[in-house]
């Protein structure tokens, strides 16, 4: 971006911000780590991760569905219990323009200060201003920031894979997901494998799932990417003392900085909800075979 266009982006974005003031009114600043000291918990503690997004938050109130989770009084009842933790082996996320914007662009601060604007009454009774959160962008470390610097996000990408270095893997994702498929992402866990969920409306088969993840992922890092129904099941898996963390969209924000996106583009061989278009769901022919041997289960509707 030129330097006149980044002046005059940063003038309405400031004019827009005062303007809109009376709507953030009262909002607190919550205590969120950085991403760094999230990760450098994660690893030293063995804690398990669940995530907060702006998706998790509309489906506290009964009027709003995601494109590929319907709502339920079920699991508004377990989000709100999820926020409510208090484990010592578990942490709850949140995105971190819910404290601070400052290191984020343009078009993301303009976003998640708009989400404020809209939800942000009504989410403060569900948080708590004295509680320690972790970072929910600890998975989203790449695109909605300013520094897309290749050194600041490979530190980044180096510091997660201490999570599973040398560890046994369970992956529990949606149907196209395809954590990890054609990048080094998990190159240097000890094995890996995979049960595959549905790709919408996962938390239908929560039981499922659930019960799976307890027979399959013991003595195992289970990494979870399922949307709001990976959140629950992280809090869950840590009642019961299994290390379970919500990847969330981890996979496609390595891919994208790999890319060098600048924006959300299609990733081949998975599905990216948040891209315009998709690209084909077809895998390399050069991946597929480690692929379908990681498979260990597929549970459907």
């Amino acid at each position: 971006m030129g330097i006149k266009k980044k002046l005059s982006s940063n003038f309405y974005y400031l004019q827009w911000l005062w303007q809109t003031r009376e709507e953030r009114s009262g909002f607190p600043k919550y205590k969120i780590l950085s991403i760094d000291k999230t990760i450098d918990k994660i690893v030293r503690e063995k804690i398990s991760v669940s995530r907060f997004g702006d998706g998790e938050f509309r489906l506290l109130f009964p009027e709003y569905v995601l494109e590929f989770q319907e709502n339920s009084a079920l699991i508004r009842e377990k989000l709100k219990d999820v926020l409510n933790s208090d484990l010592h082996n578990h942490i709850v996320c949140l995105p971190e323009p819910l404290s601070s914007v400052s290191k984020l662009d343009m078009m993301t601060k303009y976003w998640w200060k708009k989400f404020i604007n809209n939800y942000g009454k009504r989410i403060v009774p569900f948080l708590n201003e004295d509680k320690i959160y972790g970072n929910s962008f600890v998975t989203r470390f790449y695109l909605g920031y300013e520094n897309k610097s290749v050194k600041r996000n490979q530190i980044i990408v180096n510091s997660l894979k201490k999570i599973w270095d040398d560890k046994d893997l369970l992956l529990i994702e949606g149907r196209f997901s395809r954590l990890g498929v054609g990048n080094d992402l998990f190159g240097n866990a000890k094995s890996v494998q995979r049960i595959l969920s549905p790709e919408k409306n996962a938390f239908r088969c929560y039981d499922a799932i659930f019960e799976s993840a307890k027979i399959h992922g013991k003595q195992k890092i289970i990494l979870i990417a399922l949307g709001p129904t990976a959140t629950i099941l992280a809090y869950d898996l840590a009642k019961i003392n299994y290390w379970a963390i919500d990847i969330g969209h981890i996979d496609i924000e390595y891919m994208w900085f790999l890319q060098g996106a600048t924006q959300k583009i299609a990733i081949e061989g998975r599905h990216v909800n948040e891209a315009e278009k998709q690209e084909t769901f077809q895998i390399p022919d050069e991946f597929l075979g480690t692929y379908t041997g990681s498979i260990i289960l597929e549970i459907t509707k």
